[in-house]
């Protein structure tokens, strides 16, 4: 729940930092319910892996409540449906690229003998995080406010988003290396190592903010959202180095993912002022 509102801020920013009219609309349900149906899918499908996990606080959660889980998923499943099938047909034929993208991530396909899952791929995962995410925080509000998403604001959205997701994701790479090891997936920090990880993903925060930053001043006429994204680069770099001193599943899964809402409120709250 807490990604999935994540997910419906991060839509909403979007018409802010494009500088056009914020739609309170379907589109915005759909991406809660789209990213929260995912999330429990992934969890779901893999639930023998997860047995197989360390003891952890989450995971025996997520064990004992197996049929809420399975629940929730149909629910959120069935809102997903109904809200895509209300939006234009325009925005239906956007998302079916980054959908198929997010099923097939932690969907095992069978292949023979043996499954397949997008995250498999090592190295790419993050890359395809940074990807989805990115386009529902930049695509969508466009194309919902009939922009033309080749457009210069748009495509340097984008990237700027890409950016900011890649450097705040880069941590759970560096978390989760032990499972990862374990499944036989090279990840960056597998590859590059831990210190360089975190000045890799320090680094693409700070190439965000850039973009950010150029994109709002190549738009004299309307309200400059620099300051918050600003300050969302500060607390996110500030999260990711407590990481590095402490491996805290709260640390991770409720401050740096939730720098998703933090950037999003500060971005609302700056244009309501």
């Amino acid at each position: 729940m807490y990604i999935g509102i994540g997910a419906a801020l991060f839509t909403y920013e979007g018409y802010y930092l494009l500088h056009q009219t914020p739609k309170l609309d379907v589109l915005l349900l759909l991406s809660g319910a789209a990213t929260m149906f995912v999330y429990l899918l992934i969890r779901v499908a893999a639930v023998s892996r997860i047995k197989e996990y360390a003891p952890e606080k989450r995971w025996d959660f997520f064990t004992r409540n197996l049929f809420l889980m399975q629940v929730l998923t149909v629910i959120t499943f069935l809102i997903t449906v109904v809200t895509y099938l209300m939006l234009p047909r325009s925005i239906q034929v956007l998302l079916f690229f980054p959908g198929i993208i997010s099923l097939l991530y932690g969907i095992p396909i069978r292949f023979g003998k043996t499954n397949f899952r997008l995250r498999d791929i090592g190295v790419t995962k993050i890359f395809m995080i940074a990807f989805v995410w990115a386009f529902i925080g930049s695509f969508l509000p466009a194309t919902n406010s009939e922009l033309p998403i080749v457009s210069g604001d748009v495509i340097l959205l984008f990237f700027a988003h890409y950016l900011f997701i890649f450097g705040i994701t880069l941590p759970f790479d560096i978390k989760d290396l032990t499972i990862d090891a374990q499944h036989q997936v090279k990840t960056i920090p597998a590859i590059i190592g831990i210190q360089k990880s975190y000045n890799l993903s320090f680094l693409s925060l700070l190439l965000s903010t850039l973009l950010y930053v150029v994109m709002q001043q190549l738009t004299t006429s309307a309200q400059d959202f620099s300051l918050p994204l600003c300050i969302t680069t500060l607390l996110s770099s500030w999260s990711i180095y407590l990481s590095r001193k402490k491996a805290d599943n709260y640390l991770y899964f409720g401050l740096i993912d939730g720098m998703l809402i933090i950037q999003s409120l500060l971005v609302i709250v700056f244009a309501l002022n």
